[in-house]
């Protein structure tokens, strides 16, 4: 061996020394999944995920006013889609303790429309859809908004044996937001091995052992005496779960009931206008005037279905 080739082997040696020096040294000091991380590889953590903790719904006691909810399934869910829906149906009627139940009903009249191609989804007004379900009508009361139809997407088939894709759909149509916790069915990416947490279940029961009531208030109300007549406006509006069924109002003037109005039926989330000219009154030397919302049904207050008018 030349003297050139000596040189340039232990140069070699003393670099490939070195290298393995180094490796060792950097390598204990930064390990490989820092390192990977700091050139952007990263495929063990998922993206940021920007959903609460904790249970929560897209509006605050968003339901339902009934407890057996419809559905519809369109004739492009086959077989498997079907059963899998069934499975996730009866599953939360067992975890609710059958407090939540499902029928089959017709296209119009279902609460809940399922289909299996996103060529049939059309995105309607007041839609929150999240991912591929959620309520794509309601009712924003104050009480309890009132969730009026829903729709799920099974677009694509399951890997999974259980049916957490349908789970976590059902769930979104009862108004529920994903949550930021991996084993759980509302976590955005699915995972086949997936439970319902319990406190989201504690929720349906706290909301839907709630009766659904009316609520009748008065919005806007004013009075105005000539002599011994009175003219008034009011303005009732029913903000409760159920429609109002004969409802009436009663006048009184120095606390006596002078006459009675019909307002026959008020819907849910509509408000009603009402004008009276010309009631005579006992005498001219009323000076108040109570108005009383009648209606035999139950509602969540009570207190708030009179007004009382100085004139």
């Amino acid at each position: 061996m030349g003297i050139v080739k000596i040189i340039v082997y232990l140069i070699g040696i003393f670099f490939i020394a070195n290298a393995v020096i180094f490796g060792t040294y950097y390598f204990s000091e930064n390990p490989p999944s820092e390192i990977l991380k700091s050139i952007g590889y990263n495929p063990g953590i998922q993206k940021e995920i920007n959903a609460s903790t904790e249970v929560i719904q897209f509006e605050s006691n968003m339901r339902f006013n009934h407890n057996s909810i419809s559905f519809f399934m369109g004739q492009d869910c086959d077989d498997k889609k079907h059963v899998r829906m069934m499975k996730a149906f009866s599953q939360v009627m067992i975890e609710t303790d059958n407090l939540i139940t499902f029928k089959p009903a017709d296209k119009i009249s279902a609460d809940i429309t399922i289909i299996c191609s996103e060529e049939n989804f059309e995105t309607e007004k007041n839609v929150f859809i999240s991912g591929e379900g959620g309520p794509t009508e309601y009712f924003n009361l104050s009480f309890y908004p009132l969730i009026r139809k829903a729709k799920i997407i099974l677009a694509k088939d399951s890997s999974c044996d259980e049916p957490i894709t349908e789970l976590h759909e059902l769930l979104h149509v009862f108004g529920f937001d994903h949550i930021n916790k991996a084993e759980f069915i509302l976590y955005p990416y699915i995972e086949c091995k997936q439970k319902i947490n319990p406190e989201l279940i504690s929720e349906i029961k706290r909301i839907y052992s709630i009766e659904p009531k009316a609520e009748l208030y008065f919005t806007n109300v004013t009075a105005v005496k000539t002599g011994s007549y009175l003219n008034f406006s009011v303005q009732v509006r029913n903000e409760g779960l159920l429609n109002a069924e004969a409802v009436s109002l009663e006048v009184y003037a120095n606390n006596k009931k002078i006459d009675t109005f019909d307002l026959k039926n008020i819907e849910i989330g509509i408000g009603q206008k009402f004008y009276v000219t010309n009631l005579k009154l006992p005498s001219s030397n009323v000076d108040r005037v109570i108005i009383k919302i009648i209606y035999s049904g139950t509602e969540y207050k009570k207190d708030n279905n009179e007004v009382e008018l100085s004139v």
